[in-house]
């Protein structure tokens, strides 16, 4: 009798929550039924900008980067919400965010997930790595390995939100360093914008001087130029 009335004791309990604590929508912030499985209102969803590489192309790869792959371009409604995730504490995205870029991560035995690390300064004054928190969800979505420790950041720069294509580009490749835990790795490096390639073609120049066999690049969204 209890596995019959369940069902109907778990959709109650699920109104009284969705009453209490409604979810909403990381895009519009618009109500979302606790057992939506799109993450996103249907709306919303339905204007998720995914990247197709035939008809904008793939950025030229920098040096010391094996590939490249995102599911989305950098625009609305997802901007919004990886603004917020980078920037206004909305942690409670990263599983949901970990999920969309899943399909994404090669398999292997020695493959490890790396975030872009941040400055020591910079991650006391924010107090979370967003790209930490993608790799910690990926690692639990599947079957890799993540490496949190490893990649550093040494050098203090300008916020790449606040630079121009073209000085983003000017990062100094001496800005990251790595140990070497990764030595004979393969190596998924993750951040959530890729835009010229300059952040994690650094990382990569650490990465393989370190010993990784290779490195590809993952983002949740790609900054194509206008």
């Amino acid at each position: 009798m209890f596995n019959t009335a369940w069902p109907f004791l778990q959709q109650g309990w699920y109104a009284v929550l969705d009453t209490l604590l409604p979810h909403s929508c990381p895009a519009c912030h618009g109500y979302l039924p606790r057992q939506s499985r799109l993450g996103f209102c249907g709306t919303c969803y339905a204007k998720l900008p995914w990247w197709n590489p035939a008809q904008i192309l793939p950025p030229k790869l920098p040096r010391h980067l094996d590939s490249f792959k995102a599911p989305f371009l950098y625009a609305a409604p997802l901007r919004d919400s990886l603004l917020d995730f980078k920037f206004n504490d909305a942690t409670h995205l990263a599983p949901l965010l970990a999920r969309l870029l899943y399909a994404y991560i090669p398999a292997g035995p020695e493959v490890v997930l790396i975030p872009v690390p941040m400055h020591p300064s910079r991650l006391r004054a924010r107090t979370y790595n967003h790209a930490a928190l993608l790799v910690q969800q990926l690692a639990v979505l599947g079957p890799w390995q993540a490496d949190i420790l490893s990649l550093t950041r040494i050098k203090k720069g300008v916020p790449q939100h606040n630079l121009s294509r073209a000085a983003r580009l000017k990062l100094p490749i001496n800005s990251f360093a790595c140990g070497p835990a990764v030595a004979g790795k393969t190596v998924v490096l993750i951040d959530d914008i890729y835009t010229t390639g300059a952040t994690m073609a650094a990382c990569a120049g650490a990465l393989k001087k370190a010993g990784a066999v290779a490195v590809h690049a993952r983002a949740l969204a790609y900054t194509a130029p206008e």
